[in-house]
């Protein structure tokens, strides 16, 4: 499969995206579709920004001990739309399989 990276669209135009949507899901080791996008990463960096906490969001795409380690500490988060966020993006890591091998 060949994908074309030639710009389709004015990258300055108003409400152009710096992310080529062709892109999405290549960024995951295996070939293996990722457990969230880096948008919803970013969301969760912001929200445990707000906590203190920096994040770097597409480390959780590639570092499954990091992404463990921050999802574990958003969860127990006083910060309810954290701790939601953080219990959703876990469990997906979890389906995925990226916590096999891990110790809690």
């Amino acid at each position: 499969m060949v994908i074309d990276l030639r710009p389709q669209a004015d990258p300055d135009a108003p409400g152009a995206s710096w992310f080529d949507a062709r892109l999405d899901g290549l960024f995951s080791l295996g070939s293996l579709g990722a457990p969230a996008r880096l948008d919803e990463l970013q969301g969760f960096a912001r929200l445990m920004q707000t906590q203190g906490q920096g994040v770097e969001a597409t480390r959780m795409l590639f570092d499954a001990p990091y992404a463990h380690t921050l999802l574990q500490q958003g969860r127990l988060s006083a910060c309810a739309p954290l701790a939601e966020l953080a219990e959703a993006l876990f469990q997906r890591y979890q389906r995925a399989g990226q916590w096999l091998g891990l110790v809690n």
